[in-house]
């Protein structure tokens, strides 16, 4: 492998910086404590140090290991996924159990309801909902140039007498057009990619087959698996760390089971409305919804504008109706269903919860969005049982509690 010289300069110019913030920030820190009572100074005390770098050497280590081997990446994502599902599978695994089955059969009849509804929903949906899909993605350059043209006989009889807003809708019709020419070039490369990426495909296929697999023992050696990450905890913090993982375990089961509840909701109701309507692609758009409002607050608009605009080609009154639908739609979700379904699990202020999908869209896509809420809710969970923890590491050496 060459030398990457650029690359090495800007790892040499990253610990320079490192280095030069860790030196101003322990620079400012005894300026701050000249300025203090003993209470409030921080202490640095040898036995702080070591644990402060010690972490940050596993972080940097973690890092580079993990941007060195995207396998490691792949791997850790197969298993998170697996994670959840057995975590969302375990109740009713648990409901059997409780009715005299061995859990090993729980879980075997639990895999076989979710087979036969996933064949039954092959047989049935996909190939329509695939046919749909395509024809949805080929037809969109059409759509946004039949809008275009539209918008056009608009401006022409309503601004043709008006320069200045004449010009102004002329420019608005040139950036339409750009960004159409532009959706239809990423649009056919992205299926061309797609087409000629069939080692992505078939690595796509092997993890799909991975997680039911690793899923199913996660499941079957639940209680093993507890003990053992309960083990490694020291004797006297077991009781609280049982606590905090009980705190966890309530906030994030009700949210994340009770988002998922809605949005099957929101998505079958959807698709039946759309369908009725006689609106195209209802079970593309139903699928979309349902997917989409698992995102708190963002998600209903993603599955909301593709519905009218498509419903606006068709006919106006039909749009506003299917906007109309969408908007009760919402009103039932969220004052008749999520005060009875999710209740006060989170306990998250709504900008808390816009800030933490636009950070977790910002660094992870749509899989940072949808994990955003019940992340910072676990954040805000261990801060409240750590919080003396993390005081007492700052300010002193007592670390008891």
């Amino acid at each position: 492998m060459p030398f990457d010289v650029h690359a090495t300069l800007v790892n040499i110019l990253f610990l320079v910086g490192i280095f030069f913030l860790v030196f101003a920030s322990y620079y400012l820190i005894n300026i701050g404590n000249s300025k203090v009572n003993d209470k409030n100074k921080i202490i640095f005390s040898l036995h702080n140090i070591k644990r402060t770098v010690v972490f940050i050497c596993l972080i940097l280590l973690t890092m580079f290991l993990f941007n060195k081997y995207s396998i490691l990446w792949s791997t850790i994502v197969t298993l998170l996924i697996s994670v959840v599902i057995a975590y969302l599978i375990n109740p009713l695994v648990k409901h059997l159990e409780n009715r005299g089955f061995k859990r090993s059969i729980a879980i075997l009849i639990v895999y076989l309801v979710v087979i036969v509804f996933l064949v039954i929903l092959g047989v049935l949906v996909v190939p329509r909902t695939a046919n749909q899909f395509m024809n949805f993605v080929y037809r969109i350059p059409v759509i946004m140039q039949d809008f275009s043209a539209n918008f056009n006989n608009f401006n022409k009889q309503i601004f043709e007498n008006i320069p200045v807003l004449g010009n102004i809708a002329d420019k608005l019709v040139t950036e339409l057009d750009s960004i159409i020419n532009v959706l239809q070039e990423k649009l056919f490369g992205v299926m061309a990619n797609f087409a000629s990426s069939a080692p992505n495909v078939l690595n796509i296929l092997i993890r799909l087959v991975l997680v039911p697999v690793f899923a199913f023992y996660f499941l079957l050696d639940k209680e093993r698996l507890t003990s053992g990450i309960i083990s490694i905890v020291p004797k006297q913090r077991q009781e609280k760390f049982l606590n905090v993982c009980k705190d966890i375990d309530l906030a994030n089961s009700q949210f994340v089971r009770g988002r998922l509840l809605m949005a099957l909701f929101v998505g079958i109701t959807t698709m039946i409305f759309l369908l009725i309507m006689g609106i195209d692609f209802a079970l593309v758009i139903g699928i979309i919804t349902c997917i989409a409002d698992i995102i708190p607050y963002i998600g209903p608009f993603l599955g909301f504008i593709p519905a009218v605009v498509i419903a606006l080609f068709q006919s106006p009154l039909k749009a506003l109706i299917v906007a109309i639908a969408f908007v009760l739609i919402q009103w039932i979700e969220n004052n008749i269903l999520a005060p009875k379904i999710l209740g006060s699990s989170i306990g998250m202020n709504p900008l808390v919860i816009l800030l933490s999908l636009i950070l977790g869209g910002g660094m992870f896509g749509v899989v940072g969005m949808i994990f955003s809420v019940p992340v910072v809710a676990t954040l805000k969970i261990l801060y409240k049982h750590y919080k003396d923890n993390i005081i007492n590491f700052i300010y002193n050496d007592n670390t008891e509690n």
